[in-house]
């Protein structure tokens, strides 16, 4: 929704906004196909298990791109409010985790979510919001700086000052992988998407500005969350800022190879430089960031495990273990995945992927469809399953016992193959992940 803002004000003229409004469209379609009748909204496709965090977070959308001029069904996003103000009836507590190793019982995050996203849809709940005032000890720092904002969103100016926190600090939430999806980074976004929101003055705001900014650049792994409110209150402020007349020439050895005048102007130059200069000229303020990404040219790759470890083997389908990487065309061929955790509590939302070679083609995800796998004991079931034409992708939660995962393929074409690395990942904690197994695969007649 903030996409639009940031191509203009970068002069990007190539459709991309068009796809970003699809993105935007696709998204609500999501959202109602994955309602219940509750009003919860699911985390997964065909999962019958509501998720509060993914209800509130869908709703917080829903009410942004109503309010940027999408088309959001009205019964769609009431039943889910519904939901939401029943859901704050209990007074539940969870404990939560912060700076490293301390703890304490708190409200879940999800509570002053959805009191904010209440009251920007018009339905504040002053009840509740007075009990969690009265009983502040509950509350996250995070969740204080929502609190408050709804006290200014309801119009009562003096309950938000006296809830506001003097500044984001003193508290740093340990990552989770589930649940709320929380963390430090994620956190403090927030927080500063709200002060943006109902006091755009406030002069906290420049201080969390540069700390959101920070750790997206220092953190090596920014995951959606992060990503997604980080992405929310930066645009704001640069939406706010679209005024300025700040220019700028980016220099590399003296010499200009891009400026900035309201449109991008560059080439590869810079990737090709060891440091970069950047003069700016007018006023306002300039935002930069670099980003590299992509595959490695040599196929190299860091093999680690890092609290869990993930290995790949092959079996014929009457359950020989296959040893060596040469198979036959036309083979059947069972693929293992397993998965061990050093953890002795669950760590939620782990993809594995499995990068197919190319002579290989998935014949079926799910071996059990498969005669004459009753060889395969103890599979386990992922939460979701992803199928594509190079690679496999399942959702697990990984526990302290291993777990195995199968899937079939087909070796299809003559030659010899690469194959990439089986992987695991956090998905909202990236130290989290193991990398094992690139391999050279060979199809023999």
């Amino acid at each position: 929704m903030y996409y639009g803002d940031f191509a203009d004000a970068m002069g990007v003229k190539n459709g991309s906004q068009q796809n970003a409004n699809s993105n935007v469209m696709e998204a609500i379609r999501k959202i109602k196909m994955r309602q219940l009748y509750t009003g919860a909204v699911t985390l997964w496709d065909d999962e019958g298990t509501e998720n509060w965090w993914a209800t509130v977070y869908a709703a917080h959308f829903l009410l942004e791109a109503r309010k940027a001029g999408f088309d959001v069904d009205n019964s769609l996003l009431e039943t889910m409010l519904s939901y939401l103000a029943n859901r704050l009836k209990t007074k539940e507590t969870i404990s939560y985790y912060y700076n490293r190793n301390q703890n304490k019982n708190i409200a879940p995050k999800e509570v002053a979510y959805s009191l904010y996203v209440l009251a920007l849809a018009g339905r504040t709940n002053v009840a509740a919001m007075n009990y969690y005032k009265a009983n502040s000890g509950l509350l996250a720092l995070d969740s204080k700086y929502l609190l408050s904002a709804e006290y200014s969103i309801s119009g009562d100016k003096r309950s938000y000052a006296q809830m506001l926190p003097n500044s984001f600090s003193g508290e740093e939430s340990v990552q989770v992988t589930g649940g709320s999806f929380y963390s430090a980074l994620r956190d403090e976004a927030i927080a500063l998407n709200t002060l943006v929101d109902v006091d755009p003055g406030n002069a906290q705001i420049p201080v969390m500005r540069k700390h959101v900014a920070d750790r997206l650049k220092r953190d090596p792994w920014i995951n959606t969350q992060e990503a997604a409110f980080s992405f929310l209150a930066l645009g704001k402020l640069a939406r706010a800022e679209g005024k300025s007349n700040v220019t700028a020439e980016i220099k590399v050895n003296g010499k200009t190879i891009a400026e900035v005048n309201g449109d991008w102007k560059g080439n590869s130059e810079v990737l090709k430089s060891s440091s970069a200069e950047i003069v700016t000229k007018g006023n306002g303020q300039l935002y930069y960031t670099w980003v590299a990404e992509g595959i490695s040219s040599t196929g190299a790759y860091k093999e680690e495990d890092n609290y869990i470890k993930v290995r790949r083997q092959f079996f014929d389908r009457s359950g020989n273990r296959i040893n060596g990487t040469t198979f036959k065309q036309n083979d059947l061929v069972i693929v293992e995945l397993t998965l061990e955790s050093a953890y002795n509590s669950p760590i939620e939302n782990i993809v594995l992927t499995d990068l197919l070679p190319a002579g290989f083609e998935i014949e079926n995800p799910r071996t059990k469809e498969i005669p004459g796998m009753d060889w395969i004991k103890n599979e386990a079931a992922p939460v979701a399953l992803d199928v594509r034409d190079d690679r496999i992708n399942f959702f697990v939660n990984a526990y302290a016992a291993r777990q195995k995962y199968y899937y079939a393929v087909r070796a299809v074409s003559l030659g010899q193959f690469k194959q990439g690395p089986v992987s695991a990942d956090a998905m909202y904690n990236g130290e989290i992940h193991s990398y094992h197994g690139a391999q050279v695969v060979r199809i023999v007649q």
